[in-house]
């Protein structure tokens, strides 16, 4: 029973089309697998590699961040008390 029933279900499901539903609306055809506007395969190494060399520019770049900002703040003290040594 459960089979008919099942079976009856899977083919009404079958019969239904969205298709049906907006009979004036143009559906696109099917896409084109073969076209030029697929991407170029990488190579998964070249992938890694690449990952870890941008990973490695970003932790330099944080340490170059780092002492800038030290080296402003030193400076900024510096000038707070050449202000307060002029002001006197």
């Amino acid at each position: 029973m459960r089979l008919i029933l099942l079976l009856t279900a899977a083919l009404a499901l079958a019969a239904c089309s969205i298709k049906s539903n907006r009979p004036d609306y143009q559906y696109p055809n099917g896409s084109d697998a073969t076209g030029a506007d697929w991407p170029e395969l990488a190579v998964t190494s070249e992938l890694a590699a690449a990952g870890q060399g941008v990973t490695q520019t970003a932790k330099d770049n944080q340490a170059a961040t780092e002492r800038l900002a030290v080296r402003a703040r030193a400076l900024r003290a510096r000038a707070a008390r050449l202000q307060r040594d002029v002001a006197n």
